[in-house]
């Protein structure tokens, strides 16, 4: 006999319906909550993909924005899901591709996703969406031109694969003068291949001064995406971005994120430049991000500069990229001459050679003035930036905030930190009250070039200064610091580059690099042929690089010498900041070298960080990826158990 199941009274089956579950990255820093969460969708929403929507969830009794990963239809949902709370914007705002750009930066430096996204996605404005941008769909004509790579051996050759829609990569020394060329180039032949170009570029006046000569010489119009533009104007642009209504777009770092449809090359120009380094967490710079969205979307890159930085060097090095350098004789007749003094010409000119302005500088200024202006790059900004006490020596500082002293012109002596004037200074470790410089800056060179040519124009620019007009041909001083330099009509007819010992000889693994770049960025503002002096005190191997005008040889000596001592970027180093004695259980049977606990450097000038230290460790770089997942997972662990959190940090830019 056959018995039929019959379910008891109350325990009867019901059939539940499929429902629709978003996976979302919600905006939290919480390591272990570093994954898509499930949320059911209301069925109000479910006719909507809301793949890339910003959204509302709940999370720990609190509402907490979100991005929504993907969508899909589960057939037993959880009991326990909780539903969205409501949709925050009106269209998809985070592409798929950037998705995978956060989910790969946030593993390799050791951040979150939301902390990437929040990086990446500028801040939402709901009337930009209400907007609507149509895809662009013009017929963009380009002639195919590459005579400024001529000079450049396989350069014609590039020029010819981004044609054919390939993905090279190169890292190439630019000629002074002929920049843009070779940037409108290189995305005029991408543009050929019906793909779009994103240009980065350090400063916001560079992009838009870059952005206009494009459009000038391509007649294709150009976007601008700077940190400078309102909120209204950034979230426009990243919308049109998305969806395809921009082929070229220049911009700062923050530009490296951008969504662009049919993503064809990116243009990194003036790699090396601090501006391009991010200041939040995760702390990348623009090459880090171009270098990942060129291996994951398989595009073309270009590192471009005038000098070159270690890490571009390493991508040749490891023949990810190439290395385009003009030839020789291209290079030395669009240059100006390097004339680097030596022990010889202090010993000839005697006492007067350890001044700030020897007489050979004088020399060289008054012939420069005989053709043209002349530049002289100041080392530092203001009066005297820096003084100290003359009986003892020590560094002046302020009483309130500890903060340097400096000089203004006016004799007052302010802080540099909190821009208090003390006016009965005294020395807190000798009680002395005199006090005497170590450095002066930019006012005070030209104070004392004004005194010597009474009958020449000056013009005094510091980096605080917004308007920097264009200096014409005739006579004149310019008195500049590092990236404040105006442009002048025909090239500089002489630059003068006092102190060069002091930036170069600084004890940061960064510093030859940076006088490097800083002073070969100043020397393509020379007209070809003109005179550059430089002051005497450096290392033999850095003035042969500038008198040869050959960066990648020397950059190249820094990166051997960086393998041997095993640093960044042959090796890897992570910093971990935190109370020494959860760092000495963190450390432990890590699958990496231990190098020391140091003090922590300080996260506010005016209080140090009280009881907070800093563990260093190493590992090779084709090791990395294994001691990144072992860090993740351990810092997961702690944020589950509410430990003290931990901060990570890979290749810290204030170790080197």
């Amino acid at each position: 006999m056959v018995m039929e199941e019959i379910a008891l009274p109350g325990f009867q089956l019901e059939d539940v319906e499929p429902r629709l579950i978003a996976r979302v990255y919600v905006d939290t820093d919480l390591p272990h909550l570093d994954r898509p969460l499930d949320y059911l969708v209301p069925q109000a929403w479910e006719n909507i993909d809301l793949s890339g929507y910003i959204v509302q969830v709940p999370l720990s009794g609190s509402k907490r924005v979100g991005w929504v990963l993907s969508c899909e239809r589960v057939d037993t949902p959880s009991p326990t899901i909780r539903e969205l709370i409501d949709v925050v914007s009106s269209c998809s705002v985070v592409a798929p591709q950037t998705f995978s750009l956060a989910r790969y930066i946030a593993d390799r430096y050791l951040s979150t996703v939301s902390a990437v996204l929040s990086l990446a996605i500028p801040p939402r404005r709901a009337s930009v969406e209400k907007e609507k941008h149509l895809p662009f769909d013009g017929d963009i004509k380009t002639q195919r031109d590459a005579s400024a790579w001529q000079p450049y051996p396989y350069g014609t050759n590039f020029i010819e694969h981004l044609e054919q829609g390939d993905h090279p990569r190169c890292v190439w020394t630019s000629i002074p003068g002929r920049s843009t060329q070779e940037i409108a180039q290189l995305t005029s032949a991408t543009l050929t291949s019906k793909r779009s170009t994103l240009i980065i570029t350090p400063t916001q006046r560079s992009a838009q001064r870059l952005s206009c000569e494009l459009e000038d010489l391509l007649s294709v119009p150009v976007a601008l995406y700077t940190a400078e533009q309102s909120a209204v104007e950034r979230y426009r642009t990243y919308r049109q971005c998305s969806q395809g209504s921009h082929r070229i777009v220049v911009g700062t770092r923050s530009a490296a994120w951008l969504p662009l449809k049919d993503l064809g090359l990116i243009i990194i120009w003036g790699d090396g430049d601090d501006h391009l380094r991010e200041i939040r967490n995760p702390r990348t710079d623009a090459l880090d991000i171009a270098v990942a969205r060129a291996h994951l979307e398989h595009v073309a890159m270009a590192v471009g500069s005038f000098s070159r930085s270690v890490k571009a060097q390493y991508l040749v090095m490891r023949k990810w990229a190439i290395s385009l350098n003009p030839e020789r004789e291209v290079l030395r007749e669009s240059t100006g001459r390097f004339f680097v003094s030596d022990d010889l010409d202090d010993e000839r000119q005697g006492r007067a050679a350890h001044a700030l302005l020897p007489p050979d500088a004088y020399a060289c200024i008054r012939r420069g003035l005989t053709e043209g202006p002349v530049l002289i790059l100041a080392p530092n900004a203001g009066y005297i930036p820096v003084v100290g006490c003359e009986r003892c020596g020590a560094p002046a500082r302020c009483e309130v905030c500890s903060g340097p002293l400096t000089l203004s012109c006016d004799q007052s002596i302010v802080c540099a930190w909190c821009s208090r004037a003390t006016h009965n200074w005294r020395c807190m470790k000798c009680q002395g009250t005199a006090l005497r410089w170590w450095r002066i800056g930019s006012e005070r060179i030209g104070e004392e070039l004004g005194r010597s040519f009474t009958q020449v124009p000056l013009l005094i620019s510091q980096g605080i200064d917004e308007q920097r007009p264009e200096i014409n041909a005739s006579p004149r001083i310019v008195v500049a610091t590092a990236g404040a330099q105006p442009d002048a009509e025909s090239g500089y007819a002489a630059l003068i580059i006092p102190s060069a010992a002091a930036l170069a000889s600084r004890p940061e693994l960064w510093a030859p690099e940076e006088a490097l770049r800083r002073w070969l960025t100043t020397a393509a503002l020379v007209r070809p042929q003109g005179q550059i002096w430089v002051s005497a005190g450096l290392d033999q191997p850095l003035a042969q690089a500038l008198i040869r005008w050959n960066p990648d040889e020397y950059i190249q000596r820094i990166l051997d010498e960086r393998q041997v001592l095993r640093f960044p970027p042959t090796a890897s180093i992570v910093a971990i900041d935190g109370p020494e004695d959860q760092l000495n259980s963190f450390c432990k049977e890590l699958p990496a070298e231990l190098i020391g606990i140091v003090d922590a450097p300080r996260s506010d000038r005016r209080t140090p960080n009280q009881g907070i230290r800093r563990a260093l460790i190493r590992c090779n770089t084709e090791d990395y990826p294994q001691l990144a997942r072992v860090l993740r997972e351990r810092t997961g662990v702690r944020s589950a158990r509410k430990l003290y959190p931990l901060r990570l940090t890979l290749n810290p830019p204030e170790l080197f």
